[in-house]
């Protein structure tokens, strides 16, 4: 009984000990129409470099400054097809970053 419940403790420690990555990697930036999302690095983690290249795409796409990262998410829904991939492309629907 003690060695399941040491082993139970230590499970549990080392998953609240261990951090996780940030995985949301849809951007929407504070100047930009509400339903702009640009999304970009799909197979890494949320970085400087993939909020650098999500503004860079979503200045050339609105004509504008974007500002800031607002918000943040893994994935990207717009009637209007006003989600962007990496190379700037609309989408109606983007998941999985």
């Amino acid at each position: 009984m003690k060695n399941l419940l040491f082993a139970l403790i230590a499970v549990i420690g080392t998953t609240v000990l261990i951090p996780t990555k940030a995985e949301a990697k849809c951007y929407h930036f504070s100047n930009a129409p509400s339903d702009v999302y640009v999304c970009v690095g799909k197979d890494g983690e949320d970085s400087f470099d993939d909020r650098k290249a999500a503004k860079k795409i979503c200045d050339a796409t609105v004509g504008k400054d974007c500002g800031s990262v607002g918000s943040s998410s893994s994935s990207c829904h717009s009637n209007s097809n006003q989600c962007m991939d990496e190379s700037g492309k609309a989408n109606r629907d983007l998941k999985d970053y």
